[in-house]
């Protein structure tokens, strides 16, 4: 769903873009309307890959369009800190939980609800596709002279060297063309009969031939296919399929037909229109909304029939890909992240010319891993005990984090009271490395935070970009509790995310902490679920990697 409603915002801004110059452009001829129609179509059909294959163009939007973007964001000028990672938990033998206790497989509404439409659609165009096959090999031959000569001047006539196959059917309501490299053409019995308009007929079907047309028509249904749910897309490849048959219609006139015979010939056969969703060519029947259009374009002797000429074409598809190729590589960037991206970037420049800032002190990291080891082994002593793990109901996780602010604090030689002087503070957060900058940074994300809060933080070596990043993974606002929690146990946003893609979206701070402490990565995650066809709950997860029981242990024929 993050990726996909860039691309709707996306497509509606081509296909919206595309139509509004289609209307500027009313004086030029059909075939001219008609490539800049197409190349729009074509822009759409892209957007997916020129997403990926663009470098990105970061443009400050709505939260919701910027969801799953992440800005990389440089450290912010503190003391640094090490990051220990929790030591190995040994396997301990135990029973995996009854199966029972598995929730069931989650279905991704979202992704279904497109995929079926378009699916549905592809089908038909396919569906489309195969009935020419089955009437290309029903149909016979046309032997008929009248009818072959009427080709041969109407392929003298529009320069059009190709061989084009003649053929006749008794299954269809109107003549229709299809085809690229072996085009062809196919007439209904009636046509056959209709020798004084065989001329118009194969003129109007040689002209979809010539332009390629068939392949424009494929290239408009899969667009609309892909991209169903956008109404500008459809809209857009009507007014396609009307200006190629527009275009075909000044070349049959151009090729000295007779205008009022040709407007008596579209609208005579208009009553054998032909279902072109279940029929995947073009053919000489106007739609019943098209016939008024066209038929007042056929005897309107001041348009403007003449194409504009390769030059023309040449510096269209230029324009179209100026105007597109900045659209498909936007990227949707939060106000919030924006600014947070151009702090960071300044914090970056200002540190390149400051003196480098003095090491960790080992001391407080010592503490800080003491406590994370401690966390983790009585994690696995629950596990082990009752097959679960509940962390922060009895308060000793607040506790432990709140002794260890205090050594942290400790070690670096300050006092926690809390009636210290404005000097004390600012020694104790000269020591934590706690600049200004920090602490206004910090109260911007986090507003109220106590002096105590922002002590504790920096005892823990969070940082504001840290933050940042867990806000953007959980989707919500987390007290100082839950940051420390998560900073103490190693868990930040790409943990979050990774737990998110392997099917544990909207997870707690405790739930999280609980299959970190036990040392489970979205890897493991992902492979428990394939192992146990459906998604296990965090208690059950947390109890099967304490216990020591692999996914390979779930399903001994699910191996990697």
């Amino acid at each position: 769903m993050e990726y996909f409603l860039p691309l709707a915002v996306k497509s509606l801004l081509i296909a919206g873009g595309t139509l509004l110059l289609l209307k500027l452009m009313q004086k030029r001829s059909s075939s001219d309307r008609s490539w800049v129609a197409h190349l729009g179509l074509l822009a759409i059909l892209l957007l997916p890959l020129a997403a990926v294959a663009l470098p990105a163009l970061q443009v400050v939007g709505p939260d919701f369009l910027a969801a799953g973007t992440v800005v990389s964001e440089a450290a912010p000028i503190t003391a640094p800190t090490e990051t220990v990672a929790a030591p190995e938990v040994a396997p301990a033998a135990t029973s995996f939980p009854e199966a029972g206790a598995m929730d069931g497989s989650t279905l991704d509404w979202a992704f279904w609800s497109y995929v079926g439409p378009a699916a549905l659609l592809l089908l038909l165009t396919l569906i489309a596709v195969g009935r020419l096959s089955i009437l290309k090999g029903r149909a016979k031959i046309l032997v008929d002279a009248h009818w072959l000569q009427a080709l041969a001047r109407a392929q003298q006539r529009m320069g059009f060297k190709n061989g084009t196959a003649l053929l006749t059917s008794n299954e269809l309501s109107s003549p229709i063309s299809w085809g690229l490299m072996r085009p062809v053409i196919l007439l209904n019995t009636d046509a056959t009969n209709a020798k004084d308009e065989a001329e118009a007929i194969i003129a109007h079907e040689l002209a979809h031939v010539a332009g390629l047309d068939w392949a424009k028509l494929m290239l408009s249904r899969v667009t609309v296919a892909l991209f169903w749910f956008n109404p500008l897309v459809w809209l857009l490849a009507r007014e396609a399929h009307q200006l190629r048959e527009e275009a075909a219609d000044d070349a049959v006139l151009a090729a000295n037909i007779d205008d009022t015979e040709y407007a008596n010939l579209l609208v005579g056969i208009a009553r054998h229109e032909c279902r072109g969703m279940l029929l995947g060519a073009h053919g000489v029947a106007p739609g019943k909304g098209s016939l008024t259009r066209r038929v007042k374009r056929v005897l309107d002797a001041a348009l403007d029939r003449a194409p504009g000429g390769w030059k023309w074409s040449s510096a269209a598809a230029f324009f179209a890909a100026g105007m597109t190729v900045p659209v498909a590589a936007l990227q949707f960037v939060a106000p919030s992240t924006a600014s947070a991206a151009g702090r960071d970037r300044l914090a970056s420049a200002v540190a390149e010319q400051a003196p480098v800032a003095k090491p960790a002190d080992p001391a407080r990291t010592t503490a800080i891993a003491d406590y994370m080891a401690s966390r983790t082994s009585e994690t696995v002593a629950l596990a082990q005990a009752d097959k679960k793990v509940v962390i922060g109901k009895s308060g000793s996780l607040d506790a432990q984090i709140d002794a260890t602010v205090a050594q942290a604090l400790a070690q670096a030689g300050v006092a926690t009271s809390e009636a210290g002087s404005s000097i004390d503070r600012a020694i104790e957060f000269k020591a934590l490395g706690a600049t200004p900058d920090y602490v206004r940074e910090m109260r911007s994300i986090t507003p109220r935070l106590s002096h105590e809060d922002i002590a504790g933080l920096a005892a823990l070596g969070v940082s504001p970009a840290y933050v940042r990043d867990l806000y953007r993974s959980t989707n919500r606002k987390l007290d100082v509790d839950d940051i420390q929690q998560a900073r103490a146990l190693g868990i930040n946003g790409s943990y979050i995310r990774g737990m998110a893609a392997a099917g544990y979206g909207v997870l707690s701070i405790d739930d999280l902490s609980s299959m970190k402490a036990v040392g489970l990565t979205p890897h493991e995650v992902a492979r428990y679920r394939r192992a146990n066809r459906g998604l296990p709950s965090v208690e059950t997860l947390v109890g099967a990697k304490a216990s020591g029981l692999s996914p390979e242990d779930l399903d001994p024929d699910d191996r990697e």
